[in-house]
């Protein structure tokens, strides 16, 4: 009785530290929407604006590395990273500070042949800012949060949106290098209809992968050794037959 005591007692305050992550409030906003993301401990808040289809939305994000990265974007077409246009929140190499500098995921990002330039986003982002949790006074450490706002202009009757986040170990210069690649931060993606607040379904390609995986080793563990064992046990007394 008294382990089954601990065990719902680890269990509430699991569900409330995990509820602890999506917020609507923020020191300068509150929003009408928030959503626990799937990976990495991050969440979304939002409002959106049905009558001039404007999205208003803050990112919660944490770094892995004093001298990291976080980042938060969108892609317009499919969910997934290539075509991302997002929002990198890191130190500046210089003073320190908290920066944020939008990005253009292309396909040459997976290729790691060149740095990763900051450039214009080609859609329509009102305003973008960066905060850290606790305000001025904040230092980017591993595990400090940061809060990245942003306003968009969404296409009209288009309220599904391909979320895309990530973070990294380090920034070289102004350029944020390859993130970690386990199956974690390669599933950080989700599609969201901010009018309704629902998630879409993704079918990853790792996901396609393990179940693959897994269909194999069922097979193989299941039936061939079986049948190995057997037939080495039982049919030893077979001689292979030879010309007639």
């Amino acid at each position: 009785m008294s382990l089954l005591f601990f065990f719902f007692l680890y269990t509430s305050h699991l569900r409330v530290v995990l509820s602890s992550h999506c917020s609507t409030i923020t020191a300068t906003k509150t929003f009408q929407k928030c959503m626990t993301l799937p990976t990495q401990q991050a969440s979304l808040a939002w409002t959106f604006h049905a009558h001039n289809a404007t999205l208003d939305l803050c990112f919660f994000g944490t770094f892995i590395s004093p001298s990291g990265w976080v980042g938060w974007g969108i892609n317009p077409s499919s969910p997934e990273m290539t075509g991302t246009r997002a929002l990198v929140a890191f130190p500046d190499p210089n003073s320190g500070q908290l920066v944020l500098l939008p990005y253009i995921l292309d396909p040459t990002v997976k290729l790691q042949k060149s740095p990763l330039l900051s450039r214009p986003l080609d859609i329509n982002l009102i305003s973008s800012s960066a905060t850290l949790y606790g305000g001025k006074m904040a230092t980017i450490h591993n595990g400090a949060s940061v809060q990245i706002f942003a306003t968009l202009k969404l296409s009209p009757n288009k309220t599904k949106i391909h979320h895309v986040w990530n973070r990294g170990l380090y920034v070289q210069g102004y350029s944020p290098t390859i993130h970690p690649t386990t199956s974690n931060d390669l599933s950080s993606i989700a599609t969201i209809d901010v009018m309704s607040g629902s998630t879409a379904a993704q079918h990853s390609n790792i996901k396609t992968l393990r179940m693959v995986h897994g269909i194999i080793n069922a097979v193989a563990w299941g039936v061939l050794l079986p049948i190995g064992a057997v037939t080495a046990r039982y049919l030893r007394h077979i001689q292979a037959l030879g010309p007639s």
